[in-house]
């Protein structure tokens, strides 16, 4: 007969102990709460035990499972009053919980030195930085987990993955059935994570509460750039957004893909707003035409070898696009060798690698470089490329508003506006119109709009020199003797003091002073 009784997880059982023998052995059978575990006891002394009796304790108190019968074995020999280890259950196995990976921790910003190369102690920035598109998180899955066995014989589920929610905030957009995160703008990314949810934004405007110095490192920021301080020494500063800068600007670079404001003085600095370049203009009319003529150029070869009904060799087909260029594509020399003149024209310029590349590939047809299939078609993949870099500049025209420049050189592919005390020994280049207020001494101006000046010149130091396209015009309200003056390919230098005037070509080409 068997006798127990349930207190929470812990049931007395009264048996017999050895056969024949009239005392009666009581077990305590123990049962963790997780019921990955039971204990077997005996409250009093007692010198041994039959196994029998253990294996139907057990049963009476439901362990079915995980028995340890070594340790019955032992027990039965030697009963203790302290509870033994008696079955173990099989833990279940937790899946693992949906989670959130940020991809743009420790992302390369722009000009980022390899590990390996001499440390640049100015580019010591860590903002990171992210175009829009680049695709900022993503959710990955839970994974379930597999059930256990508790010493009572049933099924031990494992925990429910854990859940998180992946979140848009500024600048975001998420995608994908909610397991992407991807920027709609340049800027910053951050994210703010809970248990629950994770929310990734982009902040468009990063803002520099101090000088851009060695203690900040060279700032580079895929978005907007406002800085409260100055830009010193060696520094450099790039953004593919617009740039603002209180302070100063001090033998130090500046570039920017939209607008670029300096509210104080520029010295011995290179500024850069845009990517487009003086010059693009012309050279996207003389591609446009390039590229028609290639095209039939190309569709005739074609004609050719369908025609001949063989494979044109390297040395065949330089013979046949050469007869073809003196007979009936003769104006692509032409065009050719104005394109070439024209890149040439602007090698002091920071031009864009497809140019360079496309200029490298032109005097194919000029017979400078070896004419064979994989060159023309080179040629061919060049003029498209640097075709669609010129498109891509034209649409990101960018002014330059600054206060003065002293022996700097600013570049914009769109207006430059001085807007106090002019500028000194100071070179720009302009996609758009230049206006100066106060003098503007020594340099160079190169604009393709209008050009305006205070004050052009002066009686001490090397005359400036001012030149415009032949559609634009000069206006000054005062010049001095020696400055240089040119509109289209018509120059004039400056013989004596004049006061206001406006130079422009007239209907014949020539150039009018009024």
């Amino acid at each position: 007969m068997v006798k127990f009784c349930i207190n929470s997880t812990k049931l007395s059982i009264k048996g017999w102990g050895q056969v024949n023998d009239p005392k009666e052995t009581a077990f305590e059978v123990t049962i963790a709460k997780d019921k990955l575990a039971a204990y077997i006891s005996v409250p009093q002394f007692t010198a041994t035990v039959a196994r029998e009796e253990i294996y139907r304790a057990l049963e009476a108190a439901g362990v079915v499972y995980g028995l340890k019968h070594e340790v019955i074995e032992s027990f039965s020999a030697s009963p203790q009053e302290d509870p033994v280890l008696i079955a173990e259950g099989l833990p279940p196995q937790p899946g693992k919980d949906e989670f959130v990976e940020l991809l743009f921790v420790n992302v390369a910003e722009p000009g980022e030195k390899p590990a390996a190369e001499k440390i640049d102690f100015r580019e010591t920035s860590t903002i990171v930085s992210v175009e829009a598109g680049a695709v900022l998180a993503v959710k990955h899955p839970a994974r379930p987990g597999t059930a256990g066995k508790g010493v009572t014989g049933e099924d031990i589920p494992p925990p429910a993955p854990k859940l998180v929610e992946l979140r848009a905030g500024k600048g975001v957009e998420v995608r994908e059935e909610g397991t992407q995160a991807v920027a709609l703008v340049n800027g910053r990314p951050w994210a703010k994570e809970t248990a629950a949810a994770c929310t990734v934004n982009v902040e468009p405007l990063l803002i520099h509460k101090d000088d851009v110095s060695i203690k900040s490192g060279n700032i580079r920021f895929k978005g907007d750039v406002k800085i409260l301080g100055d830009v010193r020494e060696a520094m450099e500063v790039w953004a593919s957004g617009s740039v603002e800068i209180m302070g100063m600007v001090t033998r130090a670079s500046v570039s920017s893909g939209g607008k670029l404001i300096v509210h104080r003085g520029v010295t011995n600095s290179r500024l850069k707003a845009g990517r487009h370049f003086p010059g693009a203009r012309k050279i996207a009319f003389l591609l446009q035409d390039l590229r028609a003529n290639l095209e039939l150029l190309d569709n005739a070869l074609a004609q050719i070898k369908e025609r001949k009904d063989f494979e044109l060799r390297d040395a065949d087909f330089s013979r046949v696009v050469i007869a073809l260029l003196d007979t009936r594509f003769k104006e692509i020399r032409s065009l050719v060798k104005n394109t070439v003149r024209q890149i040439a024209s602007l090698r002091n310029q920071n031009l864009p690698e497809e140019i360079v590349r496309l200029a490298k590939s032109l005097p194919c047809l000029t017979g400078l470089h070896p004419l064979t299939v994989n060159s023309f078609n080179e040629l061919l993949v060049n003029v498209s490329n640097a075709m669609e870099i010129l498109r891509q500049e034209e649409a990101g025209r960018a002014d330059v508003r600054i206060h003065s420049a002293i022996m700097s050189n600013i570049q914009s592919s769109g207006n430059v506006h001085v807007l106090s005390q002019g500028c000194i020994g100071t070179v720009i280049n302009a996609g758009g119109n230049v206006v100066i207020k106060g003098s503007f001494k020594g340099g160079e101006i190169f604009c393709e709009g209008n050009a305006e000046i205070q004050e052009l010149g002066s009686n001490l130091g090397a005359p400036p020199v001012v030149r415009v396209g032949p559609r634009s015009a000069i206006k000054a309200g005062k010049a001095f003797p020696g400055a240089i003056i040119q509109v289209g390919q018509r120059r004039l230098v400056l013989s004596q003091q004049m006061g206001s005037f406006k130079a422009r070509l007239n209907k014949e080409g020539e150039l009018d002073i009024i």
